[in-house]
């Protein structure tokens, strides 16, 4: 009679490899092989159930490894495709050391599309902005062109009515014309923004005479003018200094002219601009019979370009003007 093992645990396993046996084979088979095990040695019974352990376990990675190949295919796939990887995706190692590196690589490769694609909508982004801000500015332009047209035309009316001759009406036309694309390009320069009204009053002056800019006297706080009010106050500037050097206090070589300005705040938190055109030490002055060609032009075309007014006082001692335009 064989004698069996007294070790607990190797009852244990024999008791399972018996039930194993007897759920796969007759029971005179297991019964044998059953008595085979009793008979076998406890040190080769363990290397045995050792290998066995061994070759499930390497099964068991095998497959595991299989899962992870599986999802390296669709990670690659997906990445091959621009497509995001889960958000959840955590990579298990599976113990093999090229299939955890190139899953980390390949996590890492979706990081920096990640940051790719993140920069590329940032980047997207601002040129819709930048294509939208054209468009407004074209149509910001083409409106401003218009209005430079129409009081282009009114000057080219009034100037051909007022002429004599064609040679008066070339020189006074071509004089407004050069004046008009001088502070044209001082508005391109800044950007058809605001405009500062000390430096519109300087280019207005090197248009007429730039000799004569040491007799006019500028002064009032720095203020930036809105493109639609500098252009057609430089042209009204531009006719009151034309008329102080035909007519006025630079008509002689004693003369000077001062231009004051100031802001005056009105309800609603509204701003005027006040400015003050004074001559003195010029001619006697004495009141036109009829308004001349400059002064309608100021007051029926300029002054509606920048929604203002412009008042005209002749006392003997000097030409004085006052500008008002909204600002």
């Amino acid at each position: 009679m064989v004698k069996r093992p007294s070790a607990p645990p190797m009852n244990v396993m024999i008791w399972a490899f018996s039930f194993l046996l007897f759920s796969l084979s007759d029971r005179a088979q297991a019964a044998d092989l059953i008595a085979d095990l009793y008979a076998t040695p406890p040190a080769l019974f363990f290397a045995l159930a050792l290998a066995f352990g061994v070759i499930i376990y390497l099964l068991f990675n095998q497959r595991r490894q299989d899962k992870a190949l599986g999802q390296l295919a669709e990670l690659s796939e997906k990445l091959c495709l621009g497509q995001d990887l889960r958000q959840e995706f955590s990579w298990r190692k599976t113990g093999a050391i090229e299939i955890d590196l190139i899953a980390a690589t390949l996590t890492r490769v979706d990081d920096r599309l990640k940051q790719k694609r993140l920069k590329l909508q940032e980047v997207s982004q601002q040129i819709d902005e930048a294509d939208e801000h054209r468009r407004s500015m074209n149509l910001e332009l083409h409106h401003r062109v218009n209005n430079a047209l129409a009081m282009m035309q009114g000057i080219t009316n009034i100037t051909a009515r007022s002429a004599t001759d064609i040679g008066e009406f070339r020189t006074n036309l071509s004089d407004r014309v050069q004046c008009l694309g001088a502070i044209s390009t001082l508005l391109v320069k800044k950007s058809w923004t605001t405009t500062p009204l000390r430096e519109l009053a300087e280019i207005t002056l090197s248009c007429c005479s730039p000799d004569l800019a040491e007799r006019v006297d500028l002064g009032g706080e720095d203020l930036e003018l809105r493109s639609e009010v500098t252009l057609a106050l430089g042209m009204t500037l531009h006719e009151l200094l034309s008329n102080a050097i035909r007519h006025g206090a630079l008509a002689n070589e004693t003369g000077r002219v001062t231009l004051n300005w100031r802001i005056e705040k009105q309800q609603e938190g509204k701003k005027r601009l006040i400015l003050l055109w004074r001559e003195q030490n010029g001619p006697i002055v004495e009141p036109p019979s009829k308004a001349g060609v400059g002064q309608y032009l100021m007051q029926e075309v300029l002054t509606r370009q920048f929604g203002g007014d412009i008042d005209f006082i002749f006392p003997p001692q000097g030409f004085q003007a006052t500008i008002t335009a909204e600002i």
